[in-house]
This record gives C-alpha cells, structure tokens and sequence, in this order.
C-alpha cells in the first residue's frame, strides 16, 4: 500500500477550508444580515440608547439576500444529509443518491 502524503494533506485542507466555510462563514452571514437589517429598517442605536439614523433600503434588501443564502445552505444541507433516506422511502434522488 502506497501512502501519497501531499494528496492526504491536501484532501484535509480542503475538508478544513470547507469546515471554516460552513461552520464560520453561515453564522457570519446571519450575524452580518442581522446588522444590516437594524440598519435598513433605521433601529439602530447610539451609545445612550437613543435611535440613530433612518432606514436604507439598500441595506434591507442585502439582508434579505443574505438571510436566503443562509436558509438555502441550510435546506441544502439536510437534504444533502438524508439524502440516501429520501431515495429510500420516497423514490426521490438527490444529489445522485
């Protein structure tokens, strides 16, 4: 059995990489979509409580955007995940299951 380090490491930089994608970058993204959306709607407040600035619509719609990406990887991972089970009891393949 020949072991082939550089592609083992390499194999786990990727599984690393997608780890840090999923299990940082979505929170990230739910964090950063609730901002903007305290922005967009204009609640966000200053340092003594009171509420500063109006709303920008820019800001709301990238939120939105931003809270769908989340919903979608989400879906999309526990599709991913039961997959075989689908194909089992209901006849549906997904993802080549």
């Amino acid at each position: 059995m020949d072991l082939d380090f550089a592609t083992m490491g390499l194999s786990a930089l990727k599984v690393l990489l997608i780890g840090l994608a999923f299990g940082a970058g979505l929170p990230l993204f739910f964090a950063l979509a609730l901002r903007l959306r305290a922005v967009g709607t204009g609640q966000v407040e200053g340092p003594d409580g009171s509420v500063v600035g109006r709303g920008r619509p820019g800001a709301l719609t990238l939120s939105y955007v931003l809270f769908a990406v989340v919903i979608a990887a989400v879906v999309l991972g526990v599709l991913f995940v039961t997959r075989t089970s689908l194909h089992h009891y209901f006849d549906v393949s997904l993802f080549g299951a």
